[in-house]
């Protein structure tokens, strides 16, 4: 009987448990690909949740992750060298409380797994007819939906620094091309102004022809008019 009493206990919770995956939130391009939360009796047993964030770079998570717990979380994010592990001490999550959390993020391809894992037990031992048996912690229930938000929240803030560098990268693109047409603005008003210069002195050049055309007439009748002179003053020797 006690067994059954069980049964029916974890199916009346387990009633409430949200199906994975039912994300109401629209988020343009970006879909959560997966928050790992356990269903049935094991959410409440679990310790660890993940999310897969497609698309990104472990290094930007961490980054992100650490100022996301720093003023969402009111945590201060550290290594622990002795444990090797990267702790959140002191997170308070929403709608739950304060507790300490380890996490981890691994590049896999092209995404990153990340997941937060609570230090905590996650199931009460009860020991029924001289057996230890484990139980649901309502507790842990709750505390694993409100760390299921905390993951999604933080999926959505790295989406969202992913969009800011983008568009830091775009308004990048955006002032190199308008440099690039300034330049080519500014190189049009000289083109024009060596066309322009370039006309002037052909119309110089027009100018000096037709001049140097005419100064050569009349220095071809000086030079006949001075080979007549010459011709008379010979003669004029001649007869002396």
């Amino acid at each position: 009987m006690k067994k059954v009493a069980l049964i029916c206990a974890i199916c009346s919770i387990a009633s409430f448990i949200p199906l994975l995956g039912q994300d109401t939130t629209t988020l343009p391009d970006f879909t959560i690909k997966g928050v790992d939360i356990p269903e049935d009796y094991d959410i409440a047993q679990s310790n660890t949740l993940r999310v897969t964030l497609p698309n990104v770079d472990d290094k930007l998570v961490k980054r992100v992750w650490s100022s996301f717990a720093r003023t969402q979380l009111r945590s201060k994010v550290r290594y622990d060298r002795k444990t090797k592990q990267h702790l959140a001490e002191q997170a308070n999550i929403k709608s739950y409380g304060s507790t300490n959390l380890e996490y981890d993020s691994r590049q896999s391809g092209k995404d990153v797994n990340f997941e937060i894992s609570f230090q905590e037990t996650s199931y009460v031992e009860t020991e029924v007819s001289g057996f230890s048996q484990r139980s649901i912690n309502t507790t842990n229930l709750q505390r694993n939906r409100a760390a299921r938000g905390v993951l999604e929240d933080f999926a959505r803030e790295v989406r969202r620094e992913q969009t800011r560098l983008e568009m830091v990268q775009e308004e990048k693109n955006l002032r190199k091309l308008e440099g690039e047409l300034r330049s080519l603005k500014t190189a049009n008003t000289r083109y024009h102004q060596e066309i322009k210069q370039a006309e002037e002195r052909i119309q110089k050049a027009k100018s000096n022809i037709s001049q140097n055309e005419k100064d050569q007439v009349d220095t071809q009748k000086k030079l006949q008019d001075q080979q007549k002179t010459l011709e008379l003053v010979k003669r004029k020797m001649s007869s002396i």
